[in-house]
């Protein structure tokens, strides 16, 4: 009796790494599904006008904010992008300060080209793919209205290449920063911390945790009995 309680306990403790790798890959699974998303920051800052002179003096406007994929890794088109929160801000006229998200703004006539990429930590848009283009515009007034956009262009196309960040009217506050190869779209890089989901964490946690005490508890129950029945 007491050798075979001990068998058991032994088949119990060969069967622990399947159970602990099952349930590992069942963590893994539950935390890639709500982490599939990429979100990367983006940054740029200028202070040269694109229209030479009639523009409002002096003039720094900036872009920051970010922009979410689908995960994809590579060339990037526009069904890969899922959502975006970018704020163009006038330093010197906050009244034309303008945060562009999907509720108030789209991508007019999609991305162009296969200039803008993604790697597992950065956006990146190749300047000289020629004609590539990519820009996010607010739906009011309306698309190529000139109003309220940020613009990724290379070589030639409809904005200046290099980037081209518009708060308000592209004659009024519009900026461009002239740019060639590839550039990351966070420039200079500004560090936001990964969003972590409690409830996933905890949820997978728990269901490890309780796992583990189940296994340890099967582990010791056989020797256990076997110590009951000798006695």
């Amino acid at each position: 009796m007491v050798n075979f309680a001990v068998k058991q306990s032994q088949g119990l403790h060969r069967a622990t790494p399947v159970i602990l790798g099952a349930l590992i890959a069942l963590l893994g699974a539950s935390v890639s599904a709500r982490a599939q998303d990429i979100v990367y920051s983006v940054y740029q800052t200028s202070t040269t006008p694109i229209v030479s002179s009639g523009e409002v003096s002096p003039l720094t406007v900036t872009e920051s904010g970010t922009i979410t994929t689908d995960g994809t890794i590579g060339v990037l088109q526009t069904g890969n992008i899922v959502s975006w929160n970018l704020s163009l801000t006038d330093q010197y006229n906050p009244s034309y300060d303008v945060t562009l998200t999907p509720a108030n703004s789209g991508i007019p006539g999609g991305i162009v080209g296969n200039a803008l990429t993604a790697s597992s930590t950065a956006l990146s848009f190749n300047y000289g793919d020629a004609g590539a283009g990519f820009a996010i515009q607010a739906f009011s007034p309306g698309f190529y209205s000139g109003f309220s956009y940020v613009c990724y262009q290379a070589t030639v196309g409809g904005c200046a290449q290099g980037d081209t960040i518009v708060p308000n009217y592209y004659a009024v506050d519009g900026v461009q920063v002239p740019l060639s190869g590839s550039v990351n779209l966070n420039n200079p890089p500004v560090t936001s911390a990964p969003e972590i989901d409690p409830a996933t964490t905890t949820s997978a946690g728990t269901l490890l945790l309780g796992m583990l005490a189940v296994i340890r508890g099967r582990r010791s129950n056989p020797l256990k009995r076997a110590v009951n029945s000798a006695g």
